[in-house]
C-alpha cells in the first residue's frame, strides 16, 4: 500500500479529498492493482474520445486530396495549384491559431475549448459542401485549420491531466492513432464516398465533405456528452452520471499530482508575465525546431508517397493501396518507441534511434538510384515512410513531461505542433519533378534533414541534464525536492 496525499485543489475539488480523509486524519491510500485497474479505466474511457477526435480532423484536413482527384477544379474553375494553395491555407490557419487556441483552452478549461472548437470546424467544414467559386473555397480552408488550430496540443493537455509523467509517451503515441487511422484510411472511405456523384444533383466531392463534416459534428455531441473537464470533475451528461467513483477521482488527481506538482486545476488565470516567460523560454523552442528539420521529410513524403510508388513501375491504383502500408507501420513502430521511452524515462536517446532508422534508410534510397528491382525499392521506402514520423510523439511527450507550468506546458505544445506544421509545408517542397522518377536529390536532403535532427536533440539532452545539476545543487542548499527532467 502506497499513501500518496493529494496536492492542494480548487474550491470546487476540497469537499472530495475531505471525503476521504480518515478518522485519523490521514489520507486513504491505494494498492498498485486499484490504480493499475485505474488506469485501465482511463485508458478504455478517455483515450478513445482524444483519439476518435484526431481521426476526424485528419479526414477533414486531408480530404481535399481526395477532392482534387474528383471534380472539384472543374466545378469551381479552379486550378490545381489553386486547390493546393488551399490545402497549404488550412496549414497556414493552424500555424497562426495555436498560441492563442492555447490560451484561450487555459481560460475555459480544455474540455469546453476543445468541443467549442470541433462544433466551429465541424461546421465549417460541412459548409464546404456549397462552395461554389475560389474565394469560397479560400475562405473555408483557411478558417477550417483556423479553428482546428490548438485541437493536438489541447488533447495532450488534457492527457497530462489524467496520465504521470511515465505512462505519457506511450499515450501520446497512442493518441496519434487518430492521424495514422485517417491516413491509412481516408483514401479508401473517400473511395467509396466519391462513387456517390450525381446523388440529390451533388458532385463526389460534395457528397465527401458533407458526409465527413457530418461525422465530425456526430462526435462533437459525444464530446459535449462524455468528454471529462478534469480528474476530479469528471461527471457527464451534464452531472446526470460519472464514470468514476468519489475514490477513484480522488486517486486520479492525487497520482497526478504526486508525480508533478504543476498540473493544477483544469483552467487557470491568465497574466501576461507567465505567458512572456513562456514564450523566452529557449527549451520550447529548440524543441519546436526539433520537430520542424524532423518532420519537414514527413511532408514531402506523405504527399508524395503514392506518386514514388507509382514511379517504381506501379499502377495508380496499386501505388495508393501499397502507399497505406507505410501508415501500419507507423502505428505499430511508433507504439513500440514508445513503450521504451517510458519503460527507460528517457526520450532524447529514443528519438536518436528514430532518426537513425530514417537515416538508413533514406540513405539506402539514396545510394541505390535506380538499382535493384521496383519491389526492393518499394520495400526500403515502406521502411523510411513507416518511421518518418517516430519522434513526433516523442518530442511534444517530452514538452509535456518537462513543462514548469501550466501555461508553460500548453506554449510548449502548442509551439511543438507549430513546428510540426511549418515542417510539413516546408517538406512539400523536396519532391520536385525535375528529380523525378528517382527523386535522387529529394531523399539526399531528406537524409541531411534526420542527421541535422540528432544534434539538435543532443543539445536539449544537454539542456536538461544541465537543468537536472542545477536542481541538485539548488536542492542541497535549501533542501527542497528535487525536480528531474527526463533527457
Amino acid at each position: 500500500m502506497t499513501e500518496i496525499k493529494a496536492a492542494p485543489l480548487s474550491e470546487n475539488g476540497k469537499d472530495l479529498v475531505d471525503s476521504l480523509v480518515n478518522e485519523e486524519g490521514n489520507y486513504l491510500e491505494w494498492s498498485e492493482d486499484e490504480e493499475k485497474a485505474l488506469r485501465r479505466k482511463l485508458d478504455f474511457f478517455l483515450m478513445p474520445l482524444l483519439i476518435f477526435g484526431l481521426f476526424v480532423l485528419q479526414l477533414d484536413r486531408s480530404n481535399i486530396s481526395n477532392a482534387l482527384s474528383n471534380t472539384i477544379a472543374e466545378d469551381l474553375h479552379i486550378t490545381s495549384d489553386q486547390v493546393n494553395f488551399g490545402s497549404q491555407l488550412s496549414s497556414i490557419g493552424i500555424i497562426i491559431s495555436e498560441i492563442p487556441a492555447n490560451l484561450i483552452l487555459q481560460k475555459l478549461g480544455a474540455s469546453v475549448w476543445l468541443t467549442a472548437q470541433m462544433l466551429i470546424w465541424g461546421t465549417i467544414a460541412l459548409t464546404q459542401t456549397w462552395c461554389t467559386n475560389i474565394r469560397s473555397f479560400y475562405a473555408t480552408r483557411f478558417l477550417l485549420g483556423l479553428f482546428e488550430g490548438g485541437y493536438l496540443p489541447g488533447a495532450q493537455y488534457i492527457l497530462a491531466l489524467f496520465y504521470t509523467r511515465k505512462e505519457l509517451a506511450r499515450r501520446t503515441a497512442i493518441f496519434y492513432f487518430g492521424n495514422y487511422g485517417a491516413t491509412a484510411t481516408g483514401s479508401l472511405i473517400a473511395a467509396g464516398v466519391l462513387q456517390m456523384a450525381g446523388i440529390q444533383g451533388l458532385s463526389g466531392w460534395q457528397w465527401l465533405f458533407l458526409l465527413e463534416g457530418t461525422l465530425t459534428l456526430l462526435v462533437f455531441m459525444i464530446f459535449a456528452a462524455f468528454l471529462p473537464r478534469s480528474p476530479t470533475h469528471t461527471a457527464l451528461m451534464h452531472g446526470r452520471w460519472d464514470f468514476f467513483s468519489d475514490r477513484e477521482r480522488f486517486i486520479l488527481r492525487s497520482r497526478v499530482v504526486a508525480d508533478d506538482d504543476t498540473k493544477g486545476d483544469d483552467k487557470v488565470s491568465i497574466s501576461l508575465k507567465p505567458v512572456l516567460r513562456g514564450l523566452v523560454d529557449y527549451r520550447l523552442w529548440i524543441h519546436m525546431i526539433l520537430n520542424i528539420v524532423s518532420l519537414a521529410p514527413k511532408g514531402g513524403l506523405q504527399l508524395y508517397g503514392p506518386t514514388i510508388i507509382k514511379s517504381l513501375g506501379f499502377s495508380t491504383v496499386n501505388a495508393n493501396l501499397l502507399n497505406a502500408v507505410s501508415s501500419v507501420l507507423v502505428i505499430i513502430f511508433s507504439y513500440l518507441i514508445s513503450l521504451g521511452s517510458d519503460r527507460t524515462n528517457l526520450r532524447g536517446p529514443w528519438c536518436i534511434i528514430a532518426f537513425t532508422w530514417s537515416i538508413v534508410f533514406s540513405g539506402a534510397l539514396f545510394g541505390m538510384a535506380s538499382r535493384g528491382s521496383k519491389w526492393t525499392r518499394y520495400s526500403i521506402f515502406t521502411l523510411l515512410a513507416g518511421g518518418n514520423a517516430l519522434a513526433q510523439g516523442l518530442n511534444d511527450a517530452w514538452v509535456n513531461i518537462n513543462a514548469t507550468s501550466s501555461i508553460n506546458r500548453s506554449l510548449g505544445l502548442a509551439m511543438a505542433v507549430m513546428g510540426s506544421n511549418i515542417g510539413g509545408l516546408a517538406g512539400q517542397q523536396l519532391f520536385r519533378s525535375s528529380d523525378a522518377p528517382m527523386y535522387t536529390e529529394s531523399f539526399l536532403a531528406i537524409l541531411l534533414l534526420y542527421i541535422a535532427s540528432i544534434p539538435v536533440t543532443l543539445l536539449l539532452m544537454w539542456v536538461y541534464w544541465r537543468r537536472n545539476k542545477a536542481e541538485v545543487e539548488s536542492a542541497r542548499r535549501s533542501s527542497i525536492a528535487v525536480r528531474r527532467f527526463d533527457l
